[in-house]
């Protein structure tokens, strides 16, 4: 059901358009990663150097190492899941991280190895273009550590984006196609640069539309919460908690018209003390405001509470969701979190 951007309905269903199809790669990255695809940046980084391949190798090499590099902090999964949680889009996406190529950049030049000094160049600019992406992502990045540990993100684009990618591959194919001579790359390596920074900013845009509309309705939804989609620029997934219980819907950025999904009952005064004492429950309240307690289910033997994001929907994701099993006299037998 459709209505105007100030008078939402709620309606218990299921919205079948974020449901389609994706490739299982993405989706199961999804589960466990909700920063930009790391094959997203691998793309922008190889569109973007391949006009300069020729003439600076070692400069368009480092391009593409940076836009995938801070992505390495994954690795922190081998230690465990918590660790997962605290590197991740932490320090490897920090200013810190940046300086270190700049820095060996300049001290490259200066003792008369130019080869290596574009290679470290093109690192620290790849990476600028790495975190500057993500920073545009929902779960935000801790760019200013170690001046400020806080996240910062941005809402303007979700971690899978399929304009972004479509532009990525048409131009990928175009350098394929216009290898020769390597001056019709570096027109289609700037044209594609220039047009990723136009959609990056064309989309910032949209999300300050959208949130101007949201406070300027008749009936502003106080303290809701945005997040853009991987299909259209224009559509976003909201929601907002209202005493007890948290709204979610869908709002087009053009039209101003809502679909709602459901209101979510929030459970988190009545669940046993041990959930919320948990290291995970900890983890996921620091990264998102909106997780909550949303099933309980009591049995005899054993309660099973169900806690998650209510913030992220696409594809129906349940990252960071957490699952816990207690018994009667309150301990928690058995976790599940998905991570």
């Amino acid at each position: 059901m459709n209505a105007s951007l100030g008078a939402p309905k709620l309606r218990f269903s299921q919205i079948p358009w974020f449901r389609v199809w994706l490739p299982s790669v993405w989706k199961r990255r999804l589960m466990y990663d909700e920063s930009m695809d790391i094959v997203t940046h691998a793309m922008i980084g190889a569109a973007s150097s391949a006009g300069v391949f020729s003439t600076h190798p070692g400069f368009a090499c480092g391009i593409v190492l940076g836009n995938v590099l801070p992505d390495l902090d994954a690795f922190s999964r081998v230690a465990g899941k918590h660790a997962f949680m605290k590197f991740h889009q932490t320090y490897t996406h920090s200013l810190a991280a940046i300086s270190i190529p700049f820095f060996f950049a300049f001290a490259l030049y200066r003792s008369g190895n130019p080869i290596w000094a574009e290679l470290a160049m093109g690192l620290a600019l790849g990476m600028v273009m790495h975190i500057g992406l993500d920073l545009t992502n929902s779960y935000g990045v801790r760019c200013l550590w170690p001046i400020c540990s806080r996240r910062f993100a941005l809402d303007w684009i979700f971690f899978i984006d399929l304009p972004i990618i479509v532009l990525s591959v048409i131009a990928l194919l175009a350098c394929w196609m216009l290898r020769e001579p390597p001056s019709s790359l570096m027109v289609v390596s700037a044209s594609y640069v220039v047009l990723l920074l136009i959609v990056v900013a064309v989309r910032g845009t949209i999300a300050r539309r959208i949130r101007v509309m949201e406070s300027e309705s008749s009936s502003p939804q106080a303290n809701s919460v945005l997040i853009p989609t991987t299909f259209s620029p224009f559509r976003f997934i909201a929601c907002r908690e209202a005493d007890n219980h948290v709204e979610l819907w869908q709002v087009n950025a053009i039209s101003g018209q809502i679909v709602q999904e459901n209101a979510v009952e929030i459970l988190d005064d009545v669940i046993p003390v041990a959930v919320k004492d948990t290291k995970e429950w900890s983890a996921m309240r620091e990264l998102s405001p909106y997780f909550h307690a949303v099933e309980q289910e009591e049995g005899p033997d054993v309660t099973i509470v169900v806690c998650r994001d209510l913030r992220i929907r696409n594809f129906g994701t349940r990252f960071g969701s957490l699952t816990c099993r207690i018994a009667p006299d309150g301990h928690i037998i058995e976790k599940k979190w998905e991570v």
